[in-house]
């Protein structure tokens, strides 16, 4: 049902009261409804470690594990980081914190010492789990860099020097090392976890239940504390308009599970539904989603647009494939008109969709309905959220009109708590009445549907005008030659900013200031076609799929580029 109600002052508001009343439940309380239900399907099959693990199986390690931290002197409010890579035990870890009543910190995996101590530090992290050494990550060993102790001290009777909060480490996987827990020898000597149910009664829909480290460009991140109302409900609706519900789905992860998209709108949305998840690799890799959809009749992915694009260039060069994609979902940055439909194309997707959300928000702001069409949700971002206000404001607050640009505030139970240990840049982000600001610009249709035209702080400022860089790069990115493109403001003399579009071109294929010029000829306004064109074979990105603007910009003004 689409419904809305327009405030007093005109312009673009809209509210959906949603399709069903939210849920008051706690993260772990509907994870175990779901483990009830059914207990013998396969929740999680995790194709690099070859281990599957049934709902039934998955609950009772994350109540041995909840209860094993409980012993070891956790309390109520507590936090874990999940400092690993996607595997089974990152999902026991994560659902244990929730049934024990702990705080989940979702930490990222690529994280460097001063990165991990800011972490450590500004949660107050009781305890970390780590993961077993890959070929280009060192889990422990560089934590014991940063906490020498480790060496000498008992397991879960940690006593650091530096970090006091922290008393436990444990592994996710199967390596032993000094002062560290295994998850299998906690979860093993705690096979009687029938106190979990005393330990969750402690717990409230509107307490703490996951903290989201923000992958801000500059800076330390924040941390975002996200209710378990807010989780809850935010993996129940977003699920539906998945089509998680519908049958036994089967459910790619291709992005990393310490993000938004991985953890709360892939996995725990799945968990919420009783969908069966496949991890196909412990960091992202293309070859092995593809295997993994393929040899594990996957009928459901998500991932950003940036894996979307490595997908389509993979399936390009390894031939006809048994991809059955029932649905795609496309997340985690601006995806342009074109990619959607290439994907619908060129992979066979029955039904291509569209989501947009932020850490603040839990994740789901707007989402495609499963009824749009391939050019709403090309053209879109999706409709507003079940349960969620929104409205596009101008610089002084005022709602702009339909259709206008602006920035997008958002009010709902989806909003965080506010940045862990952090009231003053909560004050800043969500105003005393509830408003969120998101810090993108938008446009509202009057129908509910939102549509992203960049980050406000994206903008450049070309001799006074200000010129929208994703505009641009959908524009570009309907090239036959482009693979993908990002437009950068780079310092100029006269006009303060020159637009630069820096493009990623086809195997073997040229393209030229001409060609591009030629290409958005009488499609944009003659300020806002670049004047400058840089060739990249990559763009460097985060481990999430996010493409780095900024170290762009850094190639381009120190000449590297």
């Amino acid at each position: 049902m689409l419904a809305r109600q327009i405030l007093t002052d005109n312009g673009s508001y809209y509210y959906n009261p949603g399709i069903e009343p939210l849920t008051i439940a706690t993260l772990g309380d509907v994870i175990a409804e779901t483990a009830h239900k059914y207990p013998g399907r396969v929740a999680i099959r995790s194709v690099h470690e070859d281990l599957t693990i049934t709902y039934e199986e998955l609950l009772n390690k994350a109540d041995s594990l909840g209860c094993a931290l409980r012993a070891q002197g956790f309390q109520k409010g507590d936090r874990l980081g999940l400092w690993t890579h996607n595997c089974i035990g990152w999902v026991v870890g994560c659902l244990g914190a929730a049934r024990a009543g702990l705080i989940s910190v979702l930490v990222n995996p690529v994280y460097e010492k001063a990165e991990l101590r800011f972490c450590i530090n500004k949660t107050k992290l009781k305890g970390l789990m780590i993961g077993d050494t890959l070929k280009n990550r060192d889990y422990y060993g560089l934590l014991r860099t940063l906490v020498p102790e480790l060496q000498t001290s008992k397991e879960g009777l940690l006593n650091s020097k530096e970090f006091p909060s922290l008393t436990s480490v444990i592994n996710s996987g199967k390596q032993t090392f000094s002062g560290v827990s295994t998850l299998d020898s906690l979860v093993n000597n705690h096979k009687n976890n029938a106190d979990i149910t005393k330990y969750g009664k402690e717990v409230t829909p509107k307490d703490g239940s996951l903290i989201l480290l923000t992958s801000g460009t500059t800076g330390d991140p924040k941390a975002g504390l996200d209710s378990h109302t807010g989780v809850v409900n935010n993996v129940y609706f977003s699920g539906i308009r998945n089509s998680f519900h519908e049958g036994h789905p089967i459910v790619c992860v291709q992005a990393p599970l310490f993000h938004a998209l991985g953890a709360i709108v892939t996995l725990l949305s799945c968990l919420r539904h009783g969908a069966t998840v496949v991890l196909p690799a412990p960091t992202y890799n293309v070859a092995a989603n593809v295997d993994a959809i393929c040899a594990e009749k996957c009928s459901i992915t998500t991932g950003t647009p940036t894996m979307y694009l490595d997908m389509l260039e993979h399936v390009q060069h390894a031939g006809e494939l048994p991809i059955k994609l029932r649905v795609a979902l496309a997340a985690g940055a601006p995806c342009s008109p074109q990619l959607i439909r290439r994907i619908n194309k060129q992979l066979g997707v029955q039904s291509v969709r569209a989501l947009y959300g932020l850490s603040e928000t839990t994740a789901c702001v707007f989402q495609s309905l499963p009824r749009d069409s391939v050019e709403v949700v090309a053209e879109t971002v999706g409709y507003t959220a079940d349960h969620c206000e929104v409205k596009v404001v101008d610089g002084k607050g005022n709602n702009v009109p339909y259709g206008t640009a602006g920035e997008l505030m958002v009010r709902g139970y989806l909003n965080m708590i506010g940045y862990w240990d952090d009231p003053a840049k909560t004050k800043q982000t969500i105003r005393e009445d509830g408003w969120l600001h998101t810090g993108d610009k938008f446009t509202l249709s009057e129908d509910g549907y939102g549509k992203i035209v960049g980050r406000l702080k994206d903008i450049i400022i070309r001799g006074g005008e200000n010129i929208a860089p994703k505009e641009i790069e959908d524009l570009l990115n309907t090239h036959p030659d482009v693979v993908d493109s990002q437009v950068i403001g780079v310092t100029d003399e006269r006009l303060g900013e020159e637009l630069c579009a820096v493009v990623r071109v086809r195997q073997g294929a040229t393209f030229t200031p001409q060609d591009l010029t030629n290409h958005c000829k009488g499609k944009l306004a003659r300020y806002k076609i670049p004047r400058i064109l840089k060739i990249m074979e990559e763009f460097p990105k985060t481990v999430s799929g996010k493409i780095q603007k900024f170290k762009i910009k850094e190639l381009i003004d120190s000449g590297k580029l």
